[in-house]
């Protein structure tokens, strides 16, 4: 059932979004949030399931890809996704029906919105991946074996680039250089495929769960309580209440062709003395307490401040700061062993085997 959104459900998607992520940098998320909801001031925006759609009907995958530069440094014009959408019509010989997320998280689980308003095409309550990765072929329209391309950029530059491209890991390569070569950040639109396909192999809820997980983290209520409801929405869990005791950035190479930040944070339960370590690329990737693995990606780990509930930026965390720690457990799709070969730790150059794999 199609939903009309308002500039209220806009600001709970962007805390939502936020959360989901706990990245190094919101700044973009809330550029974006702002944008969407001055544009609505005389347009209104469609939420729509998959369902409504004709089996048939062409849908794509719309999303910023950034390499090395941070998109709130350099916003988008505007008409980037507009061009996209337009390039991936003419190359397929079809008109697109609707479009939904490359993400449910972050600066991707918000861009949809804006592109609904500016294209009058409604937004799909669906994504590919459920959560926020780095990579483009980390999706569950891969695990599908839905083709990625014909895949369609556009950058800070104002070049456009159409790459025909059915692989998604040879399009990862493609698509970076060519980001590379466009300014640092790209409006791509890719994985067009059917209605149908999305249906049978995607997340679906995903921007109404994060709205919901907004409304739950910004209403004025105890931290306790919003865990609770945490808890029942999403199935979280929290791994500690920890004081953070010592930071450091290491030089672990990476082969993702991202900037990856990596760093570890070691923190210390006061009430049980448990000793708590998070192994961060960009995103925690890997939790461990007194030496055992508790969470490891695809998991999601965030994190909040024990006092308010708020989402704190992996960036802003120092030596001192009290946090409660949250465990949110993927999609189903990623923790198969087709998923689990995209996305466990050693897909980021940790060699550790998930638990969920070594407990099949």
């Amino acid at each position: 059932m199609s939903t009309i959104l308002t500039t209220e459900d806009i600001r709970n998607l962007r805390t939502g979004a936020h959360f989901l992520t706990c990245t190094i940098d919101p700044t973009a998320i809330y550029v974006y949030a702002e944008m969407i909801q001055r544009a609505m001031e005389d347009r209104s925006l469609e939420l729509i399931t998959v369902d409504e759609l004709a089996p048939d009907d062409l849908v794509v995958a719309v999303g910023m890809v950034t390499q090395g530069l941070f998109i709130a440094d350099m916003p988008p014009v505007g008409d980037e996704f507009l061009g996209c959408i337009r390039a991936i019509e003419a190359s397929l010989g079809r008109p697109v029906r609707a479009i939904y997320s490359l993400a449910a998280a972050n600066i991707n689980g918000i861009v949809p919105l804006m592109v609904g308003l500016q294209s009058s095409l409604p937004v799909i309550d669906s994504d590919p991946m459920g959560r926020v990765f780095p990579l483009i072929s980390q999706t569950t329209l891969n695990i599908g074996n839905v083709a990625i391309g014909p895949i369609a950029l556009m950058g800070v530059t104002g070049e456009r680039a159409v790459v025909e491209v059915q692989s998604p890991q040879r399009a990862e390569t493609l698509v970076r250089a060519l980001v590379t070569e466009l300014g640092g950040w790209a409006a791509t639109a890719m994985y067009p495929c059917s209605a149908q396909q999305l249906r049978e192999h995607g997340v679906h809820g995903s921007i109404s769960r994060m709205i919901r997980i907004g409304q739950i983290l910004d209403a004025s209520t105890p931290v306790e309580r919003k865990l609770l409801l945490l808890a029942d929405l999403l199935g979280t869990t929290r791994i500690a209440r920890a004081r953070v005791s010592h930071i450091e950035s290491l030089s672990r190479p990476t082969d993702l062709g991202l900037p990856a930040q990596p760093s570890s944070v070691t923190l210390e339960d006061e009430t049980t003395g448990r000793i708590v370590r998070l192994e961060i690329q960009n995103e925690i990737l890997l939790v461990l307490v007194d030496g055992a693995v508790t969470a490891a990606v695809p998991d999601m780990v965030t994190l909040l401040n024990s006092e308010q509930g708020t989402v704190v930026n992996i960036d802003d965390v120092q030596v001192g700061d009290v946090m409660d720690i949250v465990k949110i457990t993927a999609a189903a799709q990623w923790y198969t062993e087709a998923g689990l070969d995209l996305t466990e730790p050693k897909a980021f150059g940790i060699p550790i085997v998930h638990p969920r794999r070594r407990h099949a």
